[in-house]
């Protein structure tokens, strides 16, 4: 045999070599495509959500304005009507509030008790007793 001869790899396995590489290659820039649309995407997300944001804050705040301002009202029509003080009939519609927020209260409380997913978790109490029966059985 002749040692000067240059051994070089057979072309077969530098082409599986190659076409690895330039998979793997593909993969990579894949994997970094979707990485940066999805850092695109949640800057405009949040984004969104930061408007979404103010845009709540705003509304329960000029709402809570409306709110003030007709309690004001209120107040001028009680002097207006029956031609009471001011301070009887600040008196008057702080009662009539009071007891708007204490119905308001317990219909809350009425709904918060309520279940909110009575058939799905009926079908979970259906399974485990249906499980607990079959492990019962097979052992």
């Amino acid at each position: 045999m002749d040692s000067d001869i240059p051994v070089e790899p057979s072309p077969s396995i530098s082409d599986a070599a190659d076409s690895v590489r330039r998979w793997i290659a593909s993969l990579v820039l894949y994997v970094e495509l979707r990485v940066r649309l999805l850092a695109l995407e949640s800057k405009e997300a949040g984004f969104h959500l930061l408007v979404l944001a103010v845009l709540l804050v705003s509304a329960l705040v000029f709402f809570a304005g409306f709110l003030a301002m007709l309690i004001v009202f209120l107040l001028y029509l009680l002097m207006l009507i029956f031609h009471w003080a001011r301070g009887w009939s600040a008196l008057a519609c702080a009662g009539v509030l009071l007891i708007i927020s204490i119905v308001s209260g317990v219909i809350f409380r009425f709904q918060i008790i309520k279940p909110l997913y009575p058939t799905t978790f009926a079908e979970f109490k259906k399974d485990r007793e249906w499980l607990s029966r079959q492990t019962k059985n097979s052992g």
